[in-house]
């Protein structure tokens, strides 16, 4: 997605302190006081292990990786999937060990429809019931989130006798299953479809037509000093933010697991770069 840098015209890019989530404080507090009420194992702290997890996600790239999916699949990787990318796996027999969910929307409980024998179903509190509902029947293991903040950190408390294990950073689903699966003992990660951009005109490898109308901004990612390495990208605002929670993930906990991100998003660009040159910058487009 390269052409021609020139860094006139150019603004670094902008993030917000207060991201909200795509539903109501209230709402949010609602359904996490239903939802732990139903008496489920909720994540805890786990020794570390030595199993490598093949991470899926849902970005555009998925659909070119997965041969390199497949081959991890067979080579013994455990296969946790997020969101859409649950049914993408196994439309393409691929079985999941487990799936993750974070959204709280009702419309996305559509994302465990399908259940598979064996598949460990790992759902925030702050998920719609009707998740619940569809996984009555299915291992499920209850994580939290805060996106309320402290209001939603004291009602957790005071029903869990203080036993609480929040994954407290980032704004997307990939973000907080990355903390949630080391806070479970994983240190090891191949993820697939994690992008942050748009690639191809897709927003994602299969369809989800509730981002077809997200805004586009021209983003570079340009390492200091070397503006020949420049790579331009097109993304939503939370496709940004994710990246810029993706960087303060690595700089607070980089030093507990290792990543290996797969296929040619600005997710991968940015390692890529990070790794060969140091700190690099998000710049935006002025129009």
């Amino acid at each position: 997605m390269n052409q021609a840098f020139n860094p006139d015209g150019l603004y670094p890019v902008k993030f917000s302190p207060d991201n909200k989530c795509n539903v109501s404080d209230d709402k949010i507090l609602e359904q996490v006081s239903l939802n732990i009420r139903r008496q489920l194992p909720q994540a805890k702290p786990h020794t570390p292990n030595n199993e490598t997890v093949a991470l899926v996600c849902g970005g555009p790239s998925l659909a070119k990786t997965e041969k390199e999916l497949v081959e991890a699949y067979w080579a013994g990787a455990k296969v946790i999937a997020v969101n859409g990318a649950y049914q993408w796996c196994i439309d393409r027999n691929i079985r999941p060990s487990a799936m993750i969910m974070l959204d709280a929307r009702k419309f996305n409980s559509r994302f465990v429809e399908t259940p598979v024998p064996g598949c460990k179903y790992m759902l925030a509190s702050q998920c719609h019931p009707d998740a619940f509902d569809l996984c009555r029947d299915r291992d499920v293991l209850i994580w939290h989130c805060c996106s309320c903040g402290e209001s939603e950190y004291e009602m957790l408390k005071e029903y869990y006798f203080d036993r609480v294990f929040p994954i407290g950073d980032g704004t997307t689903v990939t973000i907080k299953a990355i903390q949630l699966l080391c806070a479970l003992g994983f240190q090891s990660f191949d993820i697939f479809g994690f992008d942050s951009c748009w690639l191809d005109d897709n927003h994602h490898s299969y369809s989800q037509t509730e981002n077809d109308r997200d805004g586009r901004v021209a983003v570079w990612l340009r390492p200091k000093d070397r503006d020949d390495l420049a790579c331009r990208f097109e993304c939503a605002p939370w496709m940004m933010q994710q990246a810029k929670d993706f960087q303060i993930l690595i700089h607070k906990y980089g030093d507990k697991f290792r990543l290996n991100i797969r296929g040619d998003g600005l997710i991968a660009a940015t390692m890529r770069l990070s790794a060969m040159l140091g700190s690099v910058v998000f710049e935006t487009e002025q129009t």
